[in-house]
């Protein structure tokens, strides 16, 4: 069909008026890309008020770009501008439902704003979003926590820490949760049974981490007292006189252990070990014998049975049981080592005894190595904690 002046006439001024309004579109269009970019460019400098008119700018150019939306609520809560930042954010999702992130940064500014279930809610919404995220997860945490409900806390922290096992902010909290549940539950327990044997044992426990061990003996005297049927109790007694080098009076706890737990191979070791430790090698041995029986992979039962054997003169015996005690890891299979040489020696096995005491010297070394780097990163640890600041993580 061929076109009539009229026609080209109205197409060339249709053309001319539109052309015009599309070079506008286009350069509204560059004019927003470039406020947005130099917004994000403000914040990552720290110039969140700059940013906050760079994207106000955009976001009057073109209203329905829910990035800008998110990225201002962002710029509004970095000065602590909440109310105003939570309105930005909800318009954002509420032009873009699957706006990234826009979840997570409601969730934070309405915790920030005392809006706790509002928080708890969008956080929870922001973990279906992405399971695995680690920002979400802690704050959820946080929330929780301060909420007063550390139980609740506990879950979303622990997984934060699976993630992340090296971040100090997961590790901050999670310390924190863990710490308000034992809290809470001892205070429930006290609020139960203020006289409860289990507080003394609790006590205990608390005193023995600290390396209180004559006041966690006396603990689980007391706690004796009101519960002599419970052989727990006097399991704890007996490695706290260990710690104490009352190896005699420990023994004699294990044996408490043991009647009330007849066969039970945990109360056997302990006894024997202990009897061991105080000279009474002789009763030991059918003790330990039966543990390694039981167990049938190599145990710190082999190690004492092996000293047990050696004291009583048996020292072929003594050798095997040692030399199962070698695949161990730690102290004991230091020990293990050296006792072997010692028995090696003993039978004139002169090579052997070489061959282990070296053995020894080298798992010796490598320990003070590696205890003199833990001293070194304590130290370095303690002296960088004074006077540090709790900090929540970052929201950008």
């Amino acid at each position: 069909m061929r076109l009539t002046a009229h026609s080209l006439s109205l197409l060339l001024v249709s053309t001319l008026v539109a052309a015009p309004a599309a070079l506008c579109r286009q350069s509204s269009a560059d004019q927003m890309q470039n406020l947005f970019r130099l917004g994000a460019q403000h914040m990552n400098a720290g110039n969140a008020a700059e940013a906050e008119a760079d994207f106000r700018r955009a976001i009057a150019l073109d209203p329905s770009f829910a990035p800008a939306h998110l990225d201002l609520g962002l710029a509004l809560l970095k000065q602590g501008k909440l109310l105003e930042a939570i309105a930005s954010i909800k318009k954002s999702v509420e032009l873009d439902p699957s706006s990234p992130g826009a979840h997570l940064f409601l969730g934070i500014a309405e915790y920030q704003s005392h809006h706790e279930e509002d928080a708890i809610s969008d956080l929870d919404l922001a973990l279906k979003e992405d399971p695995k995220n680690i920002q979400a997860l802690t704050w959820l945490g946080i929330v929780e926590l301060n909420n007063g409900h550390p139980e609740e806390a506990i879950a979303p922290l622990d997984r934060a820490a699976e993630l992340a096992p090296h971040d100090e902010n997961v590790l901050d909290y999670r310390v924190q949760a863990h710490m308000a549940i034992a809290k809470q539950s001892y205070t429930e327990l006290f609020t139960v049974n203020p006289g409860s044997w289990r507080l003394h044992r609790l006590n205990a426990i608390i005193d023995s981490q600290a390396q209180d061990h004559k006041q966690a003996a006396d603990e689980y005297q007391q706690a004796i007292k009101l519960a002599p049927k419970e052989p727990s109790l006097y399991e704890g007694l007996g490695w706290e006189l260990r710690a104490l080098g009352h190896a005699d009076q420990a023994a004699q706890a294990f044996a408490e252990q043991l009647k009330l737990t007849p066969g039970n191979p945990i109360a056997m070791y302990n006894l024997g070990s202990a009897q061991v430790d105080s000279g009474q090698e002789r009763a030991a041995v059918p003790l330990l014998e039966q543990v390694v029986k039981i167990y049938g992979a190599p145990s710190a039962a082999d190690y004492y049975l092996g000293r047990a054997l050696a004291a009583e003169g048996k020292d072929q015996e003594a050798i095997a049981s040692l030399q199962r005690a070698t695949n161990l890891t730690g102290e004991l299979q230091r020990r293990a080592w050296y006792e072997l040489s010692q028995a090696y020696r003993r039978t004139g096995k002169t090579e052997e005894a070489r061959a282990a005491i070296l053995s020894y010297q080298q798992l010796r070394q490598a320990s003070d190595a590696a205890g003199a780097k833990q001293a070194e990163d304590w130290r370095k640890l303690h002296t960088a904690g004074q006077g540090s600041e709790q900090s929540e993580p970052k929201t950008e």
